[in-house]
């Protein structure tokens, strides 16, 4: 974490950049995502150093209000992939800070997206964060199930991609596994 900070730029948000399964910080390579800076701040904020991006949340929390997450991030494919990561950093700390001002704007940007298209991981993100926010969303729990396969499982979506060759990263056991814990979260 102390070589994380090291990596903030002059506006005070951390720098980094996605390889295929790797987040790396390289000055030579100064890049910017609203879902690894969510990560960053989700493993600073587990250990008490929250504080210490101040400006990255900041930052977030900016995405977060104008809707800049709705065509993707540099390295996500879905806005979900956004909502879902900024859930797991609230649920992740018990900040007042992160519940004060992220969790009632975040119950918000869910509930507007709640019946809008997508595939079977960006419906299942979807259902987690609704679930995690106290609501039941049946609406896009039956179109996550009418995208289920005849053997049980959902269809390869992409998790992210690579900006510069397009390459896409996905699993469809991950997919699946998502989809499972969704259909049983609106199940409970």
């Amino acid at each position: 974490m102390d070589e994380m900070i090291k990596y903030i730029n002059s506006d005070g948000i951390v720098q980094a950049w996605h390889h295929l399964t790797s987040t790396y910080f390289d000055r030579n390579r100064p890049r910017i995502d609203p879902v690894v800076c969510v990560n960053v701040l989700t493993l600073f904020y587990r250990y008490g150093r929250g504080t210490q991006l101040s400006q990255t949340f900041q930052w977030v929390y900016q995405i977060l209000y104008y809707r800049a997450y709705l065509d993707g991030t540099r390295y996500y494919c879905y806005p979900e992939s956004f909502l879902y990561f900024l859930n797991r950093l609230i649920a992740s700390s018990d900040s007042p800070e992160l519940h004060r001002y992220l969790k009632p704007l975040l119950l918000e940007r869910v509930l507007e997206r709640i019946g809008a298209s997508g595939d079977a991981m960006a419906l299942a993100m979807r259902i987690l964060v609704c679930k995690s926010m106290g609501i039941r969303n049946e609406v896009d729990a039956r179109s996550l199930l009418a995208l289920q396969c005849e053997d049980g499982g959902w269809e390869l979506c992409w998790m992210f991609q690579h900006p510069s060759t397009k390459t896409k990263v996905g699993n469809r056991g991950l997919n699946t596994a998502l989809a499972i814990n969704a259909i049983n979260a609106v199940k409970e």
